[in-house]
């Protein structure tokens, strides 16, 4: 059934302006929609499992934030893992979300969220850079025709209703150091269970130096997996 569907949907060309391809991942209970380009995006996250946690005692997340959702891939990896979890799944590039919406559509505990994670809500325009969706960059801007309205980590978490982040994923290119730079990042940083995020500072200076100062102020278990750091919380490892 769920095939039937991604192929209808697939054949409207009105809907999807690009050409892509189903599959069928181990573990996976929905077909995965992907273009060309992002091959590399299935390898890492199903097949080399990137986001493949170490082992936590009784860790059954309630809430996660997905920042930086490009596709989808993901959000559809936790809700798999951690399917009685809400996924917040934040993308703010206009194609990547067609796929993540299109991805997402039959989790009902995944919420697609068409922004970007920012340091407070202002706007911001997306620039691919001669690089493509995938590494893309956003820069703050003024509200006119074709800017986007960003989000916060704050934010997010206080719609959500639940009072913790259990895992947090930031995949940013490079707003990370807006983020960890914010004047309330403590405020929900203490809030985080579980931290994994990819740096970027090849695209933005500082994003290490912001990001390591303001999470320099807890104790945390340390790893790392593919390009990912992972941080969980000292107490959540006793």
């Amino acid at each position: 059934m769920a095939e039937n569907k991604t192929q209808a949907v697939i054949n409207s060309p009105s809907v999807y302006p690009f050409q892509f391809t189903i599959t069928q991942m181990p573990s996976i209970s929905t077909p995965v929609a992907y273009r060309q380009c992002d091959t590399w995006v299935i390898d890492q996250i199903f097949r080399n499992e990137d986001y493949r946690l170490p082992a936590i005692k009784d860790f059954q997340p309630k809430l996660i934030l997905d920042c930086g959702g490009n596709i989808g891939c993901a959000a559809v990896y936790f809700a798999n893992k951690f399917p009685s979890a809400q996924i917040y799944s934040v993308e703010p590039e206009v194609n990547n979300f067609l796929l993540l919406r299109f991805n997402t559509a039959l989790y009902g505990n995944i919420h697609p969220m068409k922004s970007a994670l920012w340091d407070k809500e202002t706007f911001i325009r997306v620039e691919t850079e001669g690089h493509g969706v995938g590494d893309f960059m956003t820069f703050e801007t003024t509200d006119d025709a074709k800017a986007l309205k960003t989000t916060t980590v704050g934010k997010i978490l206080t719609d959500s209703g639940f009072d913790e982040i259990d895992l947090l994923k930031i995949d940013i290119e490079g707003a990370e150091k807006e983020v960890f730079s914010a004047p309330d990042v403590d405020e929900w940083l203490s809030k985080v269970k579980v931290l994994t995020i990819e740096l970027h500072d090849r695209m933005k200076r500082g994003c290490s130096y912001e990001f390591f100062k303001a999470v320099s102020k807890y104790k945390w278990f340390f790893a790392n997996r593919g390009e990912n750091l992972i941080f969980i919380r000292e107490s959540l490892m006793t």
